[in-house]
């Protein structure tokens, strides 16, 4: 059976930006479908568990006032909750975990009921049509109009989907191969845009590792063992690829293939992986007895599946989700076996899988969390050489490209990747998103709405990160609007000055900086110090 939906603006995939893209454009009025696979919406930050990776501006500005409104509510919330009382000590402001990862440490699920707040209104009105449980079947496009999109529910059910604009809103870019559109996937050739960091040859299956996150909760007694996946000796044994250290050790890649130390656990500024990703801190609800349990997020090096690529690689997609999901099974029952402990014994039996936190029987992510997407080929590519990475001289000087649509901060972050094993921290400057990042080459109603926008391997690892992400949302939602309102496809659009402002002062409007404002960034130091954008020089995320 096949069921139909005709809307001005097809969103599929309810990922940070999809949700985003979805609420702004029922805002601006028009009606909108959003196409969920998994329970929680929102992606990255709730079905995938991990918190806000932001840089150090950010509780000053250098994100979109949507964003900075989100992060409010998420302190208002935890400031209501009887009990709690801010102690934060590892970060700056008020960060509910008290996680050194983020200055928002939270638990996904409070951030997935919000979304479902943010949403209720525009359902309630009917501009909202939210399709849960479904993934993309096919794609059908002619010439360079993409004419609907179909998706199946587990059932076999297939509803069919109608919209003058698509926003391919999936974690993996999954409506590029589907529409039959080029994309771009794992590493480009240094030869194809002179980045200094890109390998002599292109390589599409040298993608960032994925990570199945697991929340574990520390409890007051030691509680049962979780049963050895069959590949418990494979991961405890594997030596990550230029680096000393085994993959399960206290040890995480740091630069130059060097293997920096990280204790389990900590105390004051020491850097543990236990707070590491801590979103529930005991010593942030002093007015409750007994005090909560702490919980944390395990998305640590130590559960980087990097054996096999995501995409388009030798196993499929389900296959390698699968494997990582076994490899933080196998993570876990080292941690309650045979994980040191400062007293010389080994084992963590305390550190239980917190069932029903991630919205699952076990304590594993609804998704598994990906670092790199199939990437839209677009009229501008944002390269290695738009972000400014590693210029001590210039570290704060932003990097302003023309026709910005917004701003952007983060190292320059990547794992250690499925084929060559490289990986890298770099600091960058903070720099601007380009109109031209976001408009097809050879689609005219397909806009980018996740971590598919046009940038390179080595700049993606800047973009995809949460304040961009949701920024990459808001734009897609601002340009099919404007594209609706006149008549002009996204291509025309850019090349006509009138409707570029027009976009450009609609943004402004609605809160999206698209320059760094001097007061954000004064008073950094990066000279010399800890890198501002993570707490940590090597803090992998």
């Amino acid at each position: 059976m096949t069921a139909g939906h005709p809307v001005d603006i097809a969103v599929i995939g309810a990922s940070l930006g999809g949700v985003v893209a979805a609420w702004r454009a029922c805002e601006a009025g028009h009606r909108v479908l959003l196409a969920a696979e998994h329970p929680w919406l929102g992606g990255q930050l709730t079905a995938q568990a991990v918190p806000p990776d932001e840089h150090a501006a950010i509780e000053r500005g250098g994100a979109c006032a949507s964003y900075r409104a989100f992060r409010e509510a998420m302190r208002t919330h935890y400031r209501a909750q009887p009990g709690f009382r801010d102690h934060t000590c590892l970060t700056g402001g008020l960060n509910p975990g008290d996680g050194w990862v983020s200055r928002l440490c939270i638990e996904p699920a409070v951030a997935a009921r919000h979304f479902e707040t943010l949403l209720a209104p525009h359902e309630a009105a009917g501009r909202l049509v939210v399709l849960r449980g479904v993934q993309p079947l096919s794609a059908d496009r002619h010439g360079r109009h993409l004419a609907r999109v179909r998706l199946r529910e587990a059932s076999g059910r297939v509803h069919e989907v109608q919209a003058r604009f698509f926003v391919d809103a999936t974690d993996t870019g999954a409506l590029l191969p589907l529409a039959g559109l080029a994309y771009r996937l794992g590493k480009e050739a240094h030869t194809e845009f002179d980045e200094p960091d890109a390998p002599p040859a292109a390589d599409v299956l040298d993608q960032q590792p994925v990570t199945h996150v697991v929340a574990l909760e520390w409890q007051g007694a030691a509680g049962s063992v979780l049963e050895p996946p069959a590949s418990h000796g494979f991961w405890r044994d594997r030596v990550v690829p230029h680096h000393a250290h085994r993959q399960f050790s206290l040890f995480l890649p740091g630069r130059q293939a060097s293997s920096v130390p990280f204790p389990l656990t900590g105390h004051g500024q020491t850097l543990d992986l236990w707070r590491y990703r801590r979103v529930r801190a005991a010593r942030q609800w002093p007015g409750l007895h007994p005090p909560p349990t702490e919980l944390t997020l395990v998305n640590w090096g130590h559960n980087d599946y990097a054996v096999q690529p995501l995409l388009d690689g030798p196993l499929p997609q389900h296959e390698v989700e699968g494997a990582a999901r076994e490899l933080t099974r196998a993570l876990v029952h080292w941690l309650q076996v045979h994980a040191p402990r400062e007293d010389g014994t080994r084992g963590w039996p305390e550190w239980q899988p917190a069932a029903g936190v991630l919205g699952t029987a076990d304590g594993l992510a609804q998704q598994v969390y990906v670092r790199e997407s199939r990437r839209m080929v677009t009229l501008r590519t944002l390269t290695q050489l738009d972000i400014g990475v590693d210029q001590p001289e210039a570290a704060l000087d932003p990097v302003h490209l023309p026709d910005s649509v917004g701003v952007a901060w983060y190292n320059l972050d990547i794992h250690p990747t499925c084929r060559s094993g490289h990986g890298t921290n770099a600091r960058v400057r903070p720099f601007t998103l380009p109109l031209g990042a976001f408009v097809a080459r050879d689609c005219d109603n397909l806009l980018p709405g996740c971590k598919n926008i046009g940038v390179t391997h080595l700049a993606n690892a800047c973009t995809r990160v949460h304040p961009v992400e949701w920024l990459v949302g808001e734009v897609a939602a601002h340009l099919a609007g404007a594209c609706l309102r006149s008549g002009h496809t996204p291509r025309a659009l850019q090349a006509d000055p009138g409707a570029r402002q027009a976009l450009m002062d609609d943004l402004d409007r609605s809160g999206v900086p698209r320059r760094w404002e001097p007061a954000w960034l004064a008073g950094l130091h990066v000279h010399g110090a800890p890198d501002p954008q993570a707490p940590a020089p090597s803090s992998p995320s």
